[in-house]
């Protein structure tokens, strides 16, 4: 019945917009689904489409082109905010995630408007990666017909803040771009400073190019309609919250099951959810006890009044201790330790790393007022944690890996913000504000014959659990390798159960383990690839797409690893191994998502 409903609904659209074999694959995914399956399916696809992935885009023209590159989905949202502002103004606008522009279209343009984050220290964002490595090519063109614009993010606590803009600028200008406004250089708290832009650099875009009322280009669907985000976050009820680590082990890491309406929320295995928290009461009250301030005293923040108790257990950034909040706070106990940490970057940022703002007040003790404290203060910034879980096969649901940061320091016990929140304060039933961030740049190949390898450590092995449910659900023949580490095997093994009925299944054809506290068995992932260099390289010749999930010095590890199977087995030397592992990120076989 199904294939005949299928038939018969292609038959009434317009021929050629599913060919053969993409009929027959629909045709056999929805075989034995249920009338109600059926129609989630229905809104699956259609949550789908509300996506912005263009199908085609137009070729450029005398109007305005926006490019983002987020990281985070903070530069999207300035992007999209600009965009609707230009088409208001009846300017011929377009709007592209950097990924989907072509770089060689540059030449064409007249007037690009780039909002651009910087990843880490100084990377710019997977999806810029392309862009980014063609103008500073051999083979970047000249652009003396272009003018330009950019609008940097960034968090001034790394030493190199806002670098993929200023890069960017600067090479767009080298290339012989006008620059129609100075670079503007945004931190955590960016959106005063977005506001302010986004008139003045459209204030120039009218002097240059002529707005048109009567020619106004479609907004997508994803845009016409507000979707969810960290202004308009999606309240998602906790089904689920155990422990999957054992009681011994170092970590405590906890999976967490959220229930979603599919129709309002859609995700892709790769993407992130940003979860919105609020701070530990207790670590508020310590605060207040430290600054000699009263909870209820009034304060403003954008624009509101609360109480300070409020602001600083929902709006404030307690836990991470931001080098400009030392610095502010430096001033206001005119300590001259203080001042001369505050006036070394290095050190300040050093120092910072370590401490949550607790211990600020316990090492530099002083009296503020109210307003004083809460203005100096970054604003609480949502946490992002990778998705793990598929939405083919938990429709409703939405799975997380937290682990809960737990550690003693300085004197006193600390809680992660997030992670505490998750792990110790929210309970089953309880409404948790959330939001998808998209992660186009760590997304399963479309071929679903592409043999895949899935290496991970620790919460890294979260996004792998989404991908082997996709091809699952998808029937892919690709063949999967999961290159997985943690401490412990009996203490830190995560997901277990998963990959175990996996293998059984057929599903996962490889499974390589390394821990690195289990005795003389002992090992990182990266040893472990070097143990299968062999069998690594194999895959890596029938066209295997490698992914990296976890913290930065373990991808450089992987990456190094990557290179040295690559002079084993491939009879390179040392600077060509090299240039092999570049290549694969070009050619994206090589795709990260790391923090």
């Amino acid at each position: 019945m199904h294939s005949t409903l299928a038939q018969q609904t292609a038959d009434e659209q317009q021929p050629g917009l599913l060919s053969a074999m993409q009929m027959s694959r629909l045709n056999q995914a929805i075989q034995g689904l249920s009338e109600q399956q059926l129609s989630w399916a229905s809104g699956y696809l259609v949550g789908i489409s509300r996506r912005q992935v263009p199908v085609e885009q137009p070729q450029p023209e005398a109007g305005v082109t926006i490019l983002y590159a987020s990281q985070t989905g903070n530069s999207r949202s300035v992007a999209e905010a600009l965009a609707e502002t230009s088409e208001a103004r009846g300017l011929s606008t377009r709007l592209l995630s950097v990924d989907q522009y072509k770089p060689r279209d540059l030449v064409k343009e007249k007037l690009l408007l780039l909002v651009v984050s910087t990843h880490g220290e100084g990377e710019p964002p997977e999806s810029a990666q392309a862009l980014y490595r063609f103008l500073h090519g051999k083979r970047a063109p000249q652009l003396r017909g272009l003018r330009y614009a950019v609008f940097g993010l960034g968090d001034s606590s790394y030493q190199h803040f806002c670098k993929t803009a200023r890069d960017f600028d600067v090479r767009l200008e080298a290339l012989g771009a006008s620059r129609i406004l100075e670079r503007v250089d945004a931190d955590l708290n960016f959106q005063a400073k977005s506001e302010n832009w986004i008139p003045t650099v459209l204030n120039r875009a009218d002097e240059l190019v002529p707005s048109n009322p009567n020619k106004v280009v479609a907004l997508s669907h994803a845009r016409r309609s507000r979707r969810h985000d960290r202004n308009n976050p999606f309240s998602a009820t906790l089904l689920e919250n155990r422990r999957i680590t054992s009681l011994s082990a170092v970590a405590e890491v906890r999976h967490i099951a959220l229930a979603i309406d599919p129709s309002a929320i859609s995700y892709t295995p790769g993407d992130a959810l940003g979860v919105l928290f609020r701070n530990d009461p207790a670590l508020v009250d310590n605060i207040l006890h430290s600054t000699g301030l009263d909870a209820d005293l009034q304060v403003t923040l954008e624009k509101s009044r609360l109480s300070l108790a409020d602001a600083l257990g929902t709006q404030c950034e307690l836990t991470q201790l931001h080098p400009s909040v030392a610095a502010r706070w430096a001033e206001v106990t005119s300590d001259n330790a203080l001042q001369q940490l505050a006036s070394d970057g290095e050190a300040l940022r050093e120092y910072c790393a370590k401490r949550q703002f607790v211990d600020l007040l316990a090492d530099y003790p002083a009296r503020s007022d109210a307003d004083t404290l809460v203005q100096l203060l970054q604003p609480l910034q949502p946490r992002l944690y990778s998705i793990a879980s598929s939405q083919a096969e938990y429709a409703e649901e939405v799975h997380l890996t937290v682990s809960v940061l737990r550690y003693r320091a300085h004197g006193r016990d600390h809680l992660g913000g997030a992670s505490g929140f998750l792990g110790e304060r929210i309970e089953e039933g309880a409404l948790l504000d959330l939001y998808v961030v998209e992660n186009p740049s760590f997304r399963l190949p479309e071929d679903g014959s592409t043999p895949i390898i899935m290496i991970g450590a620790g919460t890294g092995v979260a996004p792998y659990r989404a991908f082997l449910q996709q091809r699952a659900a998808q029937g892919d023949s690709g063949k999967n390798w999961l290159i997985f580490g943690n401490r412990h095997f009996h203490r830190d093994f995560l997901y277990q159960t998963d990959w175990l009925a996996q293998r059984k299944a057929g599903l996962l054809q490889r499974a390589t383990l390394a821990f690195s506290r289990d005795g003389d068995a002992q090992a990182y992932v990266q040893d472990r690839m070097l143990d299968q260099g062999k069998e690594l390289y194999r895959w890596l010749q029938e066209g295997a797409r490698v992914y990296v999930c976890g913290g930065m010095a373990m991808e450089a590890g992987v990456r190094d690893a990557l290179a040295l199977v690559a002079q084993s087995q491939g009879a390179l030397e040392p600077e060509a191994a090299a240039e092999y592992v570049d290549n694969l990120r070009a050619e994206g076989r090589y795709l990260r998502d790391v923090y």
